[in-house]
Formats: C-alpha cells, sequence, structure tokens
C-alpha cells in the first residue's frame, strides 16, 4: 500500500537530497516509493533524526517534520462564445505539511491546506502501523485519498487533476475510513460522505480493495451504499491501472466504471498521462476521458481534456511552469503560469 507522500522535512531530517527521493518533485523514485511503503523508517539514520532524553522510551524529534509547500499562478481562460478571462491566482494555495516515523512500526502524515482564500482544513491526516505482530500488515486510520491506492494526485505534475475520480456526488477523493494493508491486496472502509462539515450521515459504508497485478498494474472495486436524490442507491466502481517507466520516460493509465444501481446511473472513462524527464526540463502530457450516457446524472460531467505542462526546475524544490489544458466537449481552454515551491 503507498498512500504516503515525502516531503521537505525528510531532506533536513535525514541530510539528503530531494532527488534521493524524487524524480521531479513532487513524482516519487523507486526509492522514494519504498521509503514511502516502509514508513519513512531510513535504516542507518533513523536514530539521527530523535533527540537524546536518557529514555530508551521516548522518540522525540531533534526538528521539527514541519514543511510548506506554495503554488501562484496567473491563468487566462478561454471558453467559446464567452469573454477571455485573466485572473492572478497568487496565492493560490498553501500547505503545511508534516509527518515522519516514530518508530520502525508506526508514521503519520498530515497536512492543512490554505486554497482560493478560504479557511485552512485538513486533507490527509492519518497514522499508520505496519509489521505488527511480525506479520507483513499494515493498518492505517483518518483522512485520506481512496483514489491513493492507485495513483496519487497530491504527486502529479500537472495542474489538470485525474478527473474521473472526482465525479459528484461520490468521488474518490478525501474520506474518512481504515485501509488494512497485505502483500496480497489492500481493503479499505470509509464513511463515504467525505471530509465536509460533520462526521458520518451514512449508516452503511463504502468498501474497497485494490488487488496489485503483474507489470505495474492493479484492479479496483469499491461497493457501498449511499444517499442520492431522497433515496438510497447502490454504487459500485471497477477501475484498472498501470504504470511503468522506460529511461526518462514515466507513462501512466487509469480505466474506472461507476454504476448506481437503484438509481440507474453509469460513467466510464480515465486518463492517460506520460511524464518525461530531461534534466531541468519536465514535459508532462495528460489526456482525462469521462463519458455518461444521456440520462445518467454523471452526464452533466463528461469532459474530453487534454493537457501539456513544461516545467523548469530552477532548483530541486522550486520550478516555474507553463501549462495549457482545453476540453473539447465545452470548447474551453485554459492556461497556466506560475511557480512551485517547497521548503
Amino acid at each position: 500500500m503507498l498512500l504516503l507522500i515525502s516531503i521537505p522535512a525528510f531532506a533536513r531530517m535525514y541530510g539528503v537530497s530531494c532527488n534521493l527521493c524524487h524524480i521531479a518533485y513532487p513524482k516519487l523514485n523507486n526509492f522514494g516509493e519504498n521509503f514511502a511503503d516502509n514508513g519513512y523508517y531510513f535504516p542507518g539514520k533513523q536514530e539521527e533524526v530523535y533527540s537524546d532524553n536518557n529514555d530508551e522510551e521516548l522518540n522525540l524529534f531533534n526538528k521539527i517534520p514541519l514543511a510548506v509547500r506554495f503554488m501562484q499562478y496567473l491563468t487566462a481562460e478561454y471558453q467559446k462564445d464567452k469573454n477571455t478571462f485573466v485572473d492572478f491566482k497568487s496565492p493560490y494555495s498553501a500547505k503545511i505539511l508534516m509527518g515522519g516515523a516514530f518508530n520502525q512500526n508506526l508514521n503519520f502524515y498530515s497536512y492543512v491546506i490554505f486554497e482560493k482564500g478560504e479557511p485552512p482544513f485538513f486533507e490527509d491526516a492519518w497514522v499508520d502501523v505496519h509489521n505488527f505482530f511480525g506479520l507483513p500488515l499494515s493498518l492505517t486510520l483518518g483522512q485520506f485519498q481512496i483514489a491513493d491506492l492507485m495513483f496519487l494526485r497530491e504527486t502529479r505534475l500537472t495542474q489538470s487533476d485525474f478527473y474521473i475520480y472526482k465525479l459528484s456526488p461520490f468521488p474518490l477523493t478525501y474520506h474518512r475510513g481504515a485501509i488494512l494493508g497485505t502483500p496480497y491486496f489492500d481493503f479499505g472502509v470509509v464513511n463515504g460522505n467525505g471530509i465536509g462539515e460533520g462526521f458520518d450521515n451514512n449508516p452503511q459504508k463504502w468498501y474497497f480493495t485494490r488487488v496489485p497485478m503483474p507489470f505495474k498494474s492493479g484492479i479496483f472495486a469499491l461497493w457501498g451504499e449511499d444517499y442520492l436524490n431522497d433515496k438510497y442507491t447502490k454504487i459500485y466502481r471497477f477501475g484498472f491501472d498501470w504504470r511503468t517507466s522506460y529511461r526518462d520516460f514515466y507513462p501512466f493509465l487509469q480505466v474506472l466504471v461507476g454504476f448506481d444501481r437503484d438509481t440507474q446511473n453509469l460513467f466510464y472513462g480515465g486518463f492517460f498521462g506520460l511524464d518525461v524527464v530531461k534534466n531541468k526540463f519536465v514535459y508532462s502530457f495528460l489526456f482525462n476521458y469521462v463519458d455518461a450516457p444521456n440520462n445518467s446524472y454523471y452526464y452533466q460531467q463528461r469532459l474530453l481534456r487534454g493537457a501539456f505542462r513544461l516545467s523548469y526546475y530552477i532548483l530541486r524544490n522550486l520550478k516555474t511552469f507553463a501549462e495549457v489544458e482545453g476540453d473539447a466537449f465545452s470548447n474551453w481552454v485554459i492556461l497556466y503560469l506560475g511557480f512551485d515551491y517547497a521548503f
């Protein structure tokens, strides 16, 4: 199971460069994925991050595992039969991130986000217990994205999103619950009502699983029951994900189908992406497709959207970028120009 994201605090704590874990920040390399899977525990260096308090039963970080990420940019948006709209989204978002390993078996990760001028709130916030009782198992409890079992939205290199994960009213993004990780599959349960005001308002839960397959692929399934249009409906989601790497090329693919049985709502689609890393330049392509029958609730969320981004890394933790994104269904195009930096 991989829910974890490396942050600049780890570079300070362990005295290493960000490129130890990242292909191009925030995208993780194999070492970074293994470091995350091991619960941020760094053999040979871990004891260096704890202060000496003459107490073997006390682990306190000698440096607070705190990091900050800022994103700010300008947009120019065009849609057919409408005026071009230019907006300074600076700052667009700021994230205060924390994470670390208390010991070999327990770690945590959380961040508070300030976004779009709205009040701050928690997105990721969880603890993870792993290899307990000497077994290759893990238990994650808290607030996380269901979709992270397939692809980490927080590590994508485009402003363009993985839109099929965000379809309303039952997105696969942030929820509160638990995930059991095993070498053969991951199994989770969540409230199903997202992270809005209050806690659970759904007496039924959502259940989901991902089974890893050969060639860095996996099969995903979700089932549960939720409330829509004044009635409960059973919801089902089935997906296939794949990624690989060849030299400087990093392609990835997601296919997902959803069906709400009692309301007869259906959607299908996914995304394909490719990141190409050439020294300080990174070229990122992302193609999203979401479709649904015209009698489906999801018909209004159809999209056929492509994006291209050119990023230039001034420093390991500071990049400037230009991205263009367009949607064929709505005759919509947007240009992003900005900076993304973390420390």
